[in-house]
């Protein structure tokens, strides 16, 4: 399991290292120590679409790792809307090929305003990620934030499953 957005909510993260998953939890804006339970590491890294000292992009994190062509089971991002970034350098570097389930927070906010609030790129994105198998399986608005000054709700939580897994 890779996990991206950690803040200081651990509850995914402790439940699935107690369940005897291997987890890699990054985030560059909390400080905890490197190894947590008994199968958790954590990096203080952000997941981005360029290398820096507090960044670097999911290929280059998942080669470090060499786990560039290991199976990941569960890919959970959740980094404060650099998902919209992120998910073109994804599709195009190939580092989701070897995902099984995608689950992210999709943070819209910005969609929704200017001249230019149309959704044909994400559509776009969604058509690549369904020419990989992925398929929605689970989504639903964050209910927590509730919808905005618009009236809309600007946070998804989605997740993605391959349909071959």
């Amino acid at each position: 399991i890779y996990s991206f957005g950690i803040n200081d909510d651990w509850t995914f993260e402790d439940f699935m290292d107690f369940r005897g998953c291997e987890i890699h939890a990054h985030d560059p804006t909390v400080d905890f120590p490197a190894k947590r339970g008994k199968n958790t590491k954590f990096y203080k890294l952000g997941l981005g679409t360029e290398t820096s000292s507090d960044m670097d992009t999911l290929a280059n994190i998942l080669k470090k790792n060499g786990h560039s062509n290991t199976v990941i089971e569960y890919l959970k991002i959740d980094i404060e809307a650099a998902e919209l970034d992120g998910l073109p350098d994804w599709l195009k570097t190939g580092a989701l090929d070897n995902v099984n389930q995608l689950a992210m927070e999709l943070h819209l906010t910005g969609l929704h305003n200017g001249e230019d609030s149309n959704f044909i790129w994400l559509l776009e994105i969604l058509q690549e990620l369904y020419k990989l198998n992925f398929r929605v399986i689970s989504h639903e608005v964050n209910m927590v934030m509730g919808p905005q000054v618009d009236g809309l709700y600007n946070m998804v939580e989605v997740v993605f499953m391959k349909d071959d897994v």
